[in-house]
């Protein structure tokens, strides 16, 4: 190369990932903390496949290709092949801004036939990628009709399941709760045994719906019950002696609610009443119902304007956290790949900017109080960085307050004068 060629490389060698992203158009990129953008990448398509990190000066896609130079990402974003010296120096004169000098750069004729491949490569990342999406959309939906099948199919009123919730409650009369169902032989499948998943468990078991904002039933919630287990629900381990949880879920979880309270059907969904303006809502079903019997005794007017839903677990009650609210736990350690004990990093309390609606459940549109309630069994670093995450999603102060339950409890075992953990 000549002297000026040999500058205009090295130029383009001292180019940032983040100035070459948006002399090539990337601008687009959204935000995922402080210093990675990510989204489609413009050569094969995708939603976020393709990621820069602009303090480590790094690009990835998932498709193929990453590295730590602009020269290779404006290269794979061009369809431009490195290892030809034309295809080389285009990529370098797309990072600069510049000409390629003296004329060294490709033909014309080079040039239309990289473009005529490059369209045609995006042509077919986009149909995979459109056929993937409908792979996925139509497993979703399938898995969806499953659950709304298990639910549908369970049983109103199954005398097991009213057992178990007034023994879990301490005995105290329960009010009305048309969506729990039962199921008289549920199988609890777990693990990969040679012929297939293994069928641990099978027996009795508590269903209920989870629905979106709209009323549709998008997923189930699976409770497995026994008498003679602790709290009424069997104690199930693995082949390693592990203790295993003993609800499932099915179908959609994320976004969606089960309701308990103040619910009606109304063709085939499920729809608030519109007269309930304060929506009372914690992570489990027993725990809700909980809150709801305490109210419904001691405050009857203040239970008749209120709605109670379960959101399943803390993730979707919380929703996720701002990567840049994330710290480290005080005391908690976890050992790392080489057994080394690693501080634990806890999602914050601040939110995720620009969320999807699907990302954590969604109040219904016309409540202006919501409660919501802790569990104090759980972890209380993290639980209570996600419960403060939850109350500022949902606007804050003003609208969103939050109860706890003593140390150690939820507000079952409150109701029930049961302490130990679940």
């Amino acid at each position: 190369m000549s002297d000026a060629v040999d500058l205009f490389v090295e130029d383009a060698r001292t180019i940032s990932v983040a100035d070459a992203a948006d002399r090539l158009g990337l601008g687009g990129l959204r935000r995922a903390g402080t210093a990675e953008r990510i989204g489609p990448c413009p050569a094969c398509g995708g939603t976020d496949r393709f990621g820069i990190n602009t303090s480590r000066n790094v690009w990835n896609c998932r498709g193929g290709g990453g590295g730590h130079d602009a020269i290779g990402m404006a290269a794979h974003v061009l369809g431009l092949d490195v290892t030809r010296r034309d295809d080389f120096l285009e990529a370098c004169s797309a990072v600069t801004g510049q000409a390629v000098p003296d004329g060294q750069g490709e033909s014309e004729e080079r040039r239309q036939l990289r473009l005529a491949q490059l369209v045609e490569r995006r042509r077919l990342a986009e149909e995979r990628a459109d056929r993937r999406e409908a792979e996925t959309n139509a497993y979703r939906e399938g898995e969806r009709q499953k659950a709304r099948d298990k639910w549908r199919q369970g049983l109103p009123g199954l005398p097991t399941v009213d057992a178990y919730l007034r023994a879990r409650l301490g005995g105290h009369e329960l009010p009305p709760l048309p969506f729990l169902r039962g199921v008289e032989r549920e199988f609890y499948w777990h693990g990969e045994g040679e012929g297939g998943p293994v069928l641990l468990h099978t027996g009795v078991a508590m269903v209920a719906p989870f629905v979106d904002p709209a009323g549709l039933v998008i997923g189930c919630h699976l409770t497995w019950l026994d008498q003679h287990g602790p709290k009424g629900r069997p104690l199930l381990v693995d082949g390693g002696g592990e203790r295993l949880p003993t609800k499932k879920m099915r179908g959609t979880k994320k976004g969606g609610l089960i309701p308990l309270v103040g619910w009606t059907m109304v063709g085939g969904t499920i729809l608030p009443d519109l007269a309930r303006r304060r929506l009372v809502v914690g992570e489990g079903i027993e725990n809700t119902v909980a809150a709801a019997v305490v109210e419904m005794e001691g405050d009857p007017e203040l239970f008749a304007r209120s709605l109670y839903a379960a959101a399943g677990d803390l993730g979707n009650l919380a929703g996720p956290a701002d990567p840049k609210s994330s710290f480290t736990h005080p005391s908690l350690k976890r050992p790392d790949k080489n057994g080394k004990p690693r501080a634990v990093r806890v999602q914050g309390h601040d939110p995720k900017p620009d969320q999807a609606l699907d990302d954590a459940f969604q109040p219904p549109a016309h409540v202006d109080e919501i409660l919501l309630l802790g569990d104090a069994d759980s972890e209380p670093v993290a639980t209570m960085a996600a419960m403060m995450r939850a109350r500022a999603r949902l606007g804050g102060k003003g609208r969103a307050w939050i109860a706890w339950p003593p140390a150690g409890k939820d507000f079952a075992d409150v109701l029930c004068g049961v302490s130990e953990a679940a």
